[in-house]
């Protein structure tokens, strides 16, 4: 804010190269000239201090620091506990045996008569059998009152 402040009293000031001054400058400006001499005085190149080289570099490196926070802000709150829970199921789904009862990602409750590869076969009563895809296993199913082991 103060760079920005900084380049707004400079740029009235004339010395920001391309900047405009504004108009009662202008006519300030007009007024000092000299009436009577044919000759201007030479007017002094724009001045580049260090504080306005500092002030450039100060924003640029607010900039930079904002942006590396929002960065890390956004890979704590979203990215690494979405790779935590990605890993847990993972890790969920090679630990299936048979006999397993699980709750499909459909909601159907059922018992793991068998495993291949990624495939499982879901028996969801007697002599109903369906084959799904392991990765449609959401969770292991517990009777209301069981105890997880």
């Amino acid at each position: 804010m103060k760079g920005l402040l900084n380049l707004v009293m400079l740029a009235q000031e004339g010395q920001v190269p391309g900047a405009t001054p504004p108009a009662g400058a202008q006519a300030a400006a007009q007024v000092q000239a000299p009436a009577a001499g044919s000759q201007a005085a030479p007017v002094a190149a724009p001045v580049h201090d260090a504080a306005t080289q500092a002030a450039g570099q100060g924003q640029m490196w607010q900039t930079l620091i904002f942006f590396g926070v929002m960065i890390l802000v956004f890979w704590l709150l979203i990215i690494r506990p979405q790779q935590k829970q990605r890993k847990k199921q993972e890790e969920f789904l090679k630990a299936l045996k048979p006999g397993d009862r699980v709750v499909l990602a459909s909601g159907l409750i059922g018992r793991i008569a068998s495993l291949q590869n990624d495939i499982a076969v879901i028996e969801l009563d007697k002599d109903v059998r369906v084959k799904v895809l392991k990765s449609q296993i959401a969770t292991q199913y517990q009777e209301p009152g069981e105890s997880r082991s």
